[in-house]
């Protein structure tokens, strides 16, 4: 009977350990969303972005209807308006998603290192 309550003691311990295990089957993904820091996705980085780059062209077609009138004050509103703006979203892109791109490129080149090596030891 002693061995019998110790041995489902055993297994129980086992059980109980086994439990514990976080699902698999959560994907990067979801863990990535799932972190409090995460404010947006990849994609929203890369419409940020493609947003200051039209933000400055904007600006830029104001600049030269302002070299041909200097005296327009509304283009100068309106260039410093849309100079101000791409300012903000860089500060909005350089805080939430520089970090973020980064150490998703040292990850790929720290994968692709991996596969380099894994490849010379193929070879050799």
């Amino acid at each position: 009977m002693k061995n019998l309550t110790m041995l489902l003691g055993f297994f129980l311990c086992f059980t109980i350990v086994a439990d514990d295990h976080k699902d698999k089957e959560q994907t990067m993904k979801d863990r990535f969303m799932s972190n409090p820091n995460y404010l947006m996705s990849f994609k929203e980085c890369k419409e940020i972005k493609d947003g200051v780059s039209g933000l400055l062209e904007m600006s830029e077609s104001t600049w030269i209807q302002i070299e041909e009138d200097p005296e327009n004050e509304d283009k100068w509103l309106e260039a410093a308006y849309l100079v101000e703006m791409a300012s903000n979203y860089s500060k909005i892109y350089n805080i939430w998603c520089k970090d973020m791109i980064n150490h998703r490129m040292k990850m790929r080149k720290m994968a692709e290192m991996k596969n380099q090596k894994k490849a010379k030891k193929e070879d050799n």
